[in-house]
């Protein structure tokens, strides 16, 4: 059986297929459009060009699918050309199909945090999902409780009761929004979060109650943070007075939204028993927050799916439509859930990319190629690393990833400044491989997907200071033979050379642009950066 999930909401569009209950294929929307989060792309979005490709890529046709499927919360544009098939589903029950049927629980407790979900009519007028808690197991998905926010407008803001709503607000009140979408940009703020100081933790928390497995804070509430913090910054007077302003409401911002999600977990614990945990929605790729659940929580295993963004909900739509709506028992596996998910390029579409970059570039091929960029990367080379199927979410995880050596104190601010062309302050993550992680990280818990942030080890802060951020703490990446062989040879040579079985990991891309999908844009980004090195599959190549 087929079935074509379709995701998103008016961002983060995406489109997946499902074949047997095995995810075979997913791309997002924004990697062919090359627009951010594809967003505002108008009539261009009815072409669904995601669900061309997973179509092409398994060499069927739209015929050839079983069932189309989506959530309600999406842009109903996207679907277009599947309204006489597609069935609709809810936004949060898209994203707690996403991490259930994907992880290796065969019963686990499911937490869905996000913005807002799908409408749903009250008496008191229409209200959004904001908050779900969920079970899961053999006998599929069952709600124990669901949040719903008041949606106070027409169009998706302003709703209350949301806490990614609220780290929205900060984001947005401390600068931190989109130029082309006026979204908020939250992974900024949890990066600034570290420089911050507490001053803020209680005019922060006056904004808001925490309960029982619920959270509320009122568009009143809201506003008034948003009053606070414009007035802080007003009466702060210099830049360097401002910029200790907004660190410090991204640390508040930050500390509550930890300790908000800390209370619902265990609160979702006491009323099921559950030792596993499984997370998805936006709040969901807040990474520093998921490391203290398992720290913080009686939580003994936790799983958060790769793609916990509204782009993710293809995937829950497609897995929830094969096992709920047609029925079809649930297989658990053992092995991690894969996110390489894209397409794969013929040596045909790389030569063909290069032909079009034939005046700019050299390449050459290498039998030994592992150790060769090891050899380049030792000695201060930043190389765009192109392998394989690219990878679903925001996250590069080793197929389209622009790497560096970890032990050059400046390469952060080099990388920041000359290749991403982004603040200095953000922070890059480190790639170790899983044998050796215990060895340069506090924690034992993989983090296949970037997810998790523990502490570097004491006496390898100084080892490893361009992955190291300003509190200790790093946002890990574990890279295991199972799921990225390429990855784990590069490390393992990096290691013979430099004694470091670590490397510093970036999305392939420049600042506000997609992570690149093809040959060609890796081949654009690459001459329009100061990277010095570019590996697509075997090829090596260098700027003429």
């Amino acid at each position: 059986m087929r079935v074509l999930g379709i995701g998103g909401s008016i961002h983060d569009f995406c489109a997946c297929l499902v074949v047997e209950g095995e995810v075979v294929f997913a791309v997002e929307e924004e990697r062919l459009t090359r627009v951010k989060q594809a967003f505002g792309l108008g009539p261009e979005l009815a072409r669904c060009r995601a669900a061309d490709v997973v179509l092409e890529a398994a060499g069927i046709g739209l015929d050839g699918v079983d069932m189309v499927i989506a959530n309600d919360f999406l842009n109903p544009v996207y679907a277009t050309r599947f309204q006489d098939r597609v069935q609709w589903i809810g936004h949060h029950l898209s994203h707690a199909a996403s991490t259930f049927y994907t992880s290796p629980f065969d019963s686990a407790a499911v937490l869905v945090m996000d913005g807002r979900g799908s409408t749903v009519p009250t008496g008191a007028g229409p209200t959004g999902e904001t908050i779900t808690f969920y079970t899961g197991d053999s006998t599929g998905l069952h709600v124990v409780r669901q949040q719903l926010g008041r949606v106070m407008g027409p169009d998706e803001d302003p709703f209350e009761d949301s806490i990614g709503r609220m780290y929205e607000e900060v984001s947005k009140s401390i600068g931190f929004i989109q130029k082309r979408s006026s979204f908020a940009e939250p992974g900024k703020t949890m990066g600034l979060a570290p420089y911050g100081g507490p001053r803020y933790l209680d005019a922060v928390a006056a904004t808001f109650h925490l309960g029982a497995g619920e959270f509320r804070q009122s568009s009143k509430e809201q506003a008034a943070l948003r009053e606070l913090i414009a007035a802080e910054l007003a009466a702060a007077g210099d830049a360097p007075a401002r910029e200790r302003v907004r660190a410090d409401f991204a640390y508040a911002v930050q500390a509550h939204t930890e300790r908000i999600v800390i209370e619902l977990a265990s609160w979702l614990h006491q009323q099921t028993g559950e030792r596993r945990l499984c997370l998805a929605g936006g709040v969901a790729l807040n990474s520093v927050t998921n490391y203290r659940l398992l720290t913080e929580t009686p939580f003994e295993e936790l799983y958060v799916f790769p793609a916990a963004g509204d782009n993710g909900t293809a995937i829950g739509a497609a897995l929830y439509g094969y096992h709920e709506v047609a029925g079809h028992p649930r297989k658990v596996s053992d092995a991690p859930f894969s996110p390489y998910l894209g397409r794969c390029y013929s040596p045909a579409d790389i030569d063909a990319a290069l032909a079009g970059f034939a005046q700019e570039v050299r390449w050459e091929r290498r039998d030994d190629l592992y150790d060769h960029v090891a050899a380049a990367l030792a000695a201060g080379a930043i190389v765009g690393w192109f392998q394989g199927r690219a990878e679903i979410g925001p996250r590069a995880l080793g197929n389209r990833s622009i790497l560096a050596d970890p032990r050059a104190p400046g390469m952060k601010d080099h990388i920041n400044a000359k290749v991403k062309h982004r603040e200095a302050f953000r922070p890059f993550a480190p790639v170790v491989l899983e044998s050796r992680q215990r060895e340069f990280f506090t924690s034992e818990v993989p983090a296949y997907y970037m997810l998790l942030v523990p502490d570097v080890v004491a006496e390898h802060r100084q080892t490893i200071p361009a992955v190291t951020h300003v509190d200790g703490s790093a946002r890990l990446q574990t890279a295991t033979p199972a799921l990225n062989r390429p990855l784990c040879e590069l490390l393992s040579a990096f290691d013979r050379i430099t004694g470091v079985p670590v490397l510093l990991n970036t999305s392939f891309n420049d600042n506000n642009e997609p992570i690149v999908e093809t040959p060609s844009d890796a081949l654009r980004c690459f001459l329009n950066t100061e990277m010095d090195l570019l590996v697509i599959e075997d090829r090596v190549i260098r700027k003429s």
